[in-house]
């Protein structure tokens, strides 16, 4: 069954998450079962929204991938999760999402920096 992951943790600022994103190399290694990610900088740190295929394969690529390069980097918090099985997944222009999102945003920074 597919779920919604919501994961809310403080403290973790934009370039870190980019740093983050950048090492997990999501481009070139997508992470198995994820559909969907979203994810907002906020004052008090960072909220995401991803969908997954199942529970297991979000809980997978938290614990083997996320979380430890998160700690290799130097995080220090850990991010409040939340997964719930998903009721309903709309997309007003689902074209959209090609138009915009056909790479990561963090390797998209990446490639301009350069």
């Amino acid at each position: 069954m597919a779920v919604a992951m919501f994961m809310r943790w403080s403290g973790v600022t934009s370039d870190q998450y980019d740093s983050i994103m950048s090492r997990l190399e999501l481009d070139a290694n997508p992470a198995a079962g994820e559909i969907l990610h979203v994810a907002a900088a906020t004052e008090d740190g960072l909220e995401v929204c991803e969908v997954w295929q199942t529970e297991q394969a979000a809980r997978g690529f938290l614990e083997r991938r996320l979380l430890p390069v998160a700690k290799e980097l130097g995080v220090a918090s850990e991010p409040d999760i939340r997964i719930v099985a998903l009721r309903n997944l709309y997309a007003a222009d689902p074209d959209m999402i090609d138009r915009i999102g056909a790479m990561a945003l963090p390797a998209m920074v990446a490639e301009w920096a350069r």
